[in-house]
């Protein structure tokens, strides 16, 4: 979510505040025209979970739409829990960057709100968030240091996971929890003993923690993800429990190993 808020183009935007400002319009006429602006890059690619195809004012709300890849998102979770995504929302707009301020302080003015439309590329459903002019109110003026931000952004994007959780990654390995547990954020991974050996698993163990290092900062939400980490001093942890056996094995990857991929 939170590459998707970053997505508006902070020089696009820059020059549209600095040309409406020293215009006449009413708020909501310079609204419009920032978001007409915006919306010309559209569709926006947020890598593996699909893409913005959609941003619209329509004389009330800005519009976000996106069209998600179903096996990365759990629509129906997160319809069932409406007020979860609506708290990662509003945590990954805390303490916001100067030009993404620029636009809320715009949207707020405008007595607008921001909904958050997620259409599923196969099935075709959707799944809104709504923040309402008093909500946006409320995160740009709170009062919230920029270390509590950042813990607060990580243990929702934590949550937005756990969402989707169990999440089946391949054929023998299921996600089935992310969490944070002392200095470290840890993928809970269940594995299928009938397909795989763990004691296989255990001697290609350096293989395996090559290859999600060479994916780790293939996707834009998965940097910003990884930058989050960097900022709370948290380093990632990959476990891996047989389902049978109950054997397990880990990786892990230092605060100063995620650096080096930033």
């Amino acid at each position: 979510m939170q590459n998707i808020i970053g997505k508006f183009g902070k020089s696009v935007l820059l020059i549209c505040l600095s040309l409406l400002l020293l215009t006449g319009c009413s708020q909501k006429s310079k609204l419009k025209l920032v978001v007409e602006v915006v919306a010309k890059q559209c569709p926006i690619n947020i890598g593996a979970a699909g893409e913005i195809s959609n941003i619209a004012f329509d004389g009330t709300d800005v519009q976000y739409t996106m069209l998600v890849n179903e096996d990365y998102v759990n629509l129906d979770a997160w319809e069932k829990n409406s007020e979860s995504m609506k708290s990662v929302v509003s945590a990954m707009f805390s303490n916001p960057a100067k030009e993404l301020k620029q636009m809320l302080d715009l949207v707020v003015n405008a007595n607008s709100g921001i909904k958050f439309v997620y259409k599923g590329k196969t099935s075709g459903k959707e799944v809104e968030c709504y923040l309402t002019t008093q909500d946006l109110k409320g995160i740009v003026n709170a009062d919230s240091t920029i270390e509590k931000s950042d813990q607060k952004k990580l243990e929702e994007q934590v949550n937005i996971t756990n969402l989707s959780c169990p999440m089946q990654v391949d054929e023998v390995t299921t996600l089935d929890r992310l969490a944070i547990e002392g200095d470290q954020v840890v993928y809970h991974y269940t594995i299928d003993e009938e397909l795989v050996d763990m004691a296989v698993l255990k001697e290609n163990s350096d293989a395996m923690k090559q290859n999600v290092r060479s994916t780790l900062n293939a996707e834009p939400a998965v940097r910003i993800f990884l930058e989050t980490c960097v900022k709370c001093d948290k380093s990632l942890c990959y476990r891996y429990t047989g389902n049978t056996s109950g054997e397990s094995m880990e990786f892990s990857f230092e605060v100063s190993d995620i650096k080096s991929l930033l």
